[in-house]
């Protein structure tokens, strides 16, 4: 089968702001070729396809603060741009319980050119973009705009949003604390999986770079239409811009 090379979308990139926003799974999007890998068009609209909503709400931080973003090109069930090269979950058979018909069995170089046609422009924008800054005296703050459903494994998951991090909390520790000093929300750490479980975007184009980062999840019944993900898009605005002023967020800090 073809590959047909998929671009990442590319919002404010030459923006300096000391804010960049990446979203690897902001797009249901399958290319011609794949016939849907093979599932039904409801699975496809589902949340195991995109994260619902993170697009808009990222489209809309850009517009309202004129920051850069980078928004992954295909459906996470094609590969998961959020995932290590090694993972078996790169390319996945299956996914909240779906089987993926197009991923059974596929040999290492079917899954390495889908990773050259669509996972290596993701990275290669997001680490230009970073590059760029930094080589401008830079320190950016890197967020991953993600978003998680209602329920998971039976469990209702009573947080509006929470955050991940692995070894670096500056990031998402300001965030929290503005949030729940400005809302009612209910925020906090990411339950019940963690920055130390799920965090390759923000390990290698934050953390490795010493470079104060997070992942953000809002629960997708909040972002699932356009007043929604206009409101939290406003929110979280609000809070990006106080962290640029935070004396604790300004510089390079690498944790071992």
């Amino acid at each position: 089968m073809p590959h047909t090379m998929e671009q990442p979308v590319l919002i404010n990139y030459e923006a300096r702001t000391g804010i960049i926003l990446m979203c690897d799974h902001a797009t249901n999007h399958v290319p011609v070729g794949y016939d849907g890998l093979g599932l039904d068009n409801q699975h496809l609209e589902d949340h195991i396809a995109y994260d619902i909503g993170a697009e808009a709400v990222t489209r809309k931080i850009c517009e309202l603060m004129g920051v850069a973003a980078v928004l992954g090109p295909v459906s996470r069930l094609l590969i998961d741009c959020n995932r290590e090269e090694h993972r078996p979950s790169l390319v996945p058979m299956a996914s909240d319980g779906v089987v993926v018909p197009a991923n059974q069995d596929l040999t290492p170089a079917v899954i390495a050119a889908r990773k050259k046609a669509y996972y290596d422009p993701f990275h290669d924008a997001c680490e230009q973009l970073v590059a760029d800054h930094v080589s401008e005296g830079l320190v950016p703050r890197v967020i991953g705009v993600h978003s998680y459903t209602p329920t998971m494994n039976g469990e209702d998951r009573a947080w509006h949003a929470g955050f991940l991090w692995n070894k670096d909390p500056r990031l998402a520790q300001a965030m929290i604390g503005l949030l729940e000093r400005e809302t009612d929300l209910i925020i906090g750490d990411n339950l019940p999986y963690s920055g130390k479980d799920l965090y390759h975007t923000m390990q290698r184009h934050g953390a490795d770079h010493g470079l104060p980062q997070t992942t953000l999840e809002i629960r997708q019944d909040l972002v699932d239409n356009d007043a929604k993900t206009t409101e939290w898009a406003a929110l979280i605005a609000d809070v990006l811009d106080e962290c640029l002023s935070r004396e604790d967020l300004v510089q390079r800090k690498y944790y071992s």
